[in-house]
């Protein structure tokens, strides 16, 4: 904001300073009226027409805003506090370039500007060039060290580092440097989250309570924490407490909408969402909340355009191997399509790649290095390669989960024809031989996923889809039934409980190839939510899912069946953590089995 010359017998100046005064208290509409007036009488003065921008913008009034940054240009066009605040107003409209230009503009006037490179690292950040982002905050912190937005910001742009308590120091100095402003508490909290150090972050959620406790924010982040705990009603209550003290709060609202969606409330959680996104509706994590809602209940007309928000919700890069297929008709073209998140989410996803292949076009695949040889057998596939190979030159580049969009899958037309992917009769000859000998009916069994330590909320997620062996004590004795472990990782360590008799060929398993030859030759799969479920389902296997109560959008609310998988048999949670009734009615449904 620019600060006029003191002379307060000049009415203009003395309403300048009047605006500014309400514009520090976040009174931005008295703010306007204030620089308005002042404006009226002096309208040949350019920094009254950026004071004026600068309150409509915090008003909301961005037209406004504008009309008057660019009547403070026409009057000055050397002003870089004007060229910024236009830069921030073009930012916030997700007018990409023209902010830059702006901003750039204030910099060329201006080099050591702090509030021009903070808004160039705002561009960067929005636009996801992450490798830039830290040198243009770092170089905005050095201009005005004693900035703690800066540091936030910096924070936030460093996001998941090598070294990652570097942005918890960041957020540290920024409450150093305000430490009677919640935002910087609030950011500090949220690292101490992302870095699974809970209990820390409930600590500085309690020192935060008592610096502002009629503004929730302390019970919207405790809500979250209880979230990830899997404590949904205690999450629920705590983020109602924050909407009673902030009803506008759009972390509140989506922390209430996670912990309803978790605990089945679909009509609630989408309600949630949705308001958090007609008071933000830049908020990409209330966007891709909603298509989580939405997807599980089967609305895939939005869910999935929703669903692709996940690109800028989670600061990776959307694969630029190839340009983005924007559709058309793909005969003749050539296509890399790319593996993202889990092994299962590629054995899932990967049907349409033959689709896509049927349509004339030239596919490529790459994937995870273990599902290399196993999908190099699926047909009218140009190439597969491993992630870590250098990419196929291609027209274009699609994500595997981005691929229901572009075929428009309803839940009508799930393309659910299975098998769609077969072990070399080699390998399979291999298990057969293995196998040949037992006449019981033969049952796999997976109880564990993989414990993503490296990613605490996938560690949280598979702390509530994982059980322990133990928890399967109830399956053992079951006559005409034979056990065999599809257990890899620790879990396959755990010691077997008494009475079940686990064969273990896994040693023998280099890759899903093996698996999937080795699943083959079984007659029943019983896995948590994990890739082998999904291998069984791709196989035609019969498969029986154990399902957390947080189910994934993926299996939908409230169905026993699956629309992806045509064999597949899902066993629920009935409520958060409880295994045990889920065990006993697996063990009811396979001495039916057996006995048949």
């Amino acid at each position: 904001m620019s600060t006029p010359t003191t002379n307060f017998t000049d009415p203009a100046v003395a309403l300048t300073f009047q605006g500014a005064a309400a514009l520090t208290d976040g009174e931005a509409a008295l703010a306007a009226s204030h620089f308005t007036t002042a404006a009226m009488l002096a309208p040949h003065r350019a920094s009254i027409w950026h004071n004026l921008g600068e309150a409509q913008r915090a008003s909301g009034r961005l037209a406004d805003a504008a009309r008057a940054y660019h009547h403070a240009l026409r009057l000055r066009p050397a002003y870089p506090k004007a060229w910024t605040g236009l830069a921030s107003l073009l930012l916030k409209s997700r007018r990409f370039k023209a902010a830059a230009r702006a901003a750039m503009r204030a910099l060329a006037l201006d080099p050591g500007f702090a509030e021009a490179w903070s808004v160039a690292g705002s561009i960067l950040l929005d636009r996801r060039a992450m490798e830039r982002l830290p040198l243009v905050l770092r170089r905005a912190v050095r201009l005005a060290p004693d900035n703690p937005l800066l540091w936030l910001a910096l924070a936030g742009g460093l996001g998941e580092t090598a070294d990652a308590d570097l942005p918890l120091a960041h957020t540290q100095r920024a409450v150093a440097l305000s430490p009677d402003r919640p935002a910087g508490y609030v950011s500090h909290a949220g690292f101490l989250i992302r870095l699974g150090r809970l209990d820390a972050a409930q600590y500085v959620h309690d020192r935060l309570r008592r610096l502002t406790p009629l503004e929730g924010h302390a019970e919207a982040g405790d809500s979250l924490v209880a979230t990830l705990r899997g404590d949904f009603a205690t999450a629920a209550l705590l983020a109602r407490r924050s909407l009673v003290l902030q009803p506008a709060s759009v972390a509140a609202l989506i922390n209430l909408s996670l912990a309803e969606h978790g605990s089945g409330q679909a009509e609630p959680a989408r309600r949630g969402n949705e308001r958090a996104l007609a008071l933000h509706p830049e908020s990409d994590v209330a966007r891709f909340n909603l298509s989580m809602v939405l997807l599980a209940e089967g609305d895939f007309a939005m869910g999935w355009r929703l669903y692709e928000s996940r690109w800028r919700m989670e600061r990776v890069a959307y694969p630029a191997h190839a340009p983005r297929w924007t559709g058309g008709n793909p005969a003749g073209r050539s296509f890399l399509l790319v593996a993202e998140q889990g092994q299962g989410d590629t054995l899932h996803f990967v049907r349409y790649a033959p689709m896509l292949a049927s349509l004339g076009a030239h596919v490529h695949l790459m994937v995870q290095p273990g599902l290399v040889r196993l999908l190099s057998g699926l047909p009218r596939i140009a190439s597969v390669r491993s992630l870590t190979e250098p990419p196929p030159a291609c027209d274009a580049c699609i994500p595997l989960l981005s691929l229901p969009l572009a075929f428009g899958t309803s839940l009508a037309t799930i393309p659910a024809s299975v098998p769609y992917l077969s072990p070399s009769e080699r390998d399979r000859g291999v298990w057969k031989q293995r196998l040949d000998g037992e006449r019981r009916l033969k049952v796999g069994l997976v109880w564990a996923g993989s414990a993503h330590d490296d990613q605490f909320t996938a560690h949280m997620v598979d702390r509530r889809r994982s059980l322990p062996l133990a928890a399967l004590a109830p399956l053992a004795g079951i006559p005409g039934v034979s056990f065999h472990s599809l257990q890899k990782g620790p879990p396959a360590t755990e010691a077997r409980p008494p009475g079940l008799d686990l064969v273990d060929w896994m040693d023998a398993v280099e890759d899903f190839a093996d698996t999937a030859a080795l699943v083959a030759e079984l007659d029943l799969v019983i896995s948590v939510d994990t890739s082998v479920c999904h291998l069984a389902g791709a196989l035609g296997r019969p498969v029986w899912m154990l399902s957390r109560h947080d189910s994934c959008w993926r299996w939908l609310r409230n169905r026993s069946d699956s629309p992806w998988y045509p064999t597949m048999r899902l066993f629920r949670q009935d409520r958060p953590g409880d295994w045990a009734p889920v065990i006993r009615r697996v063990r009811t449904a396979l001495e039916e089995w057996a006995v048949r």
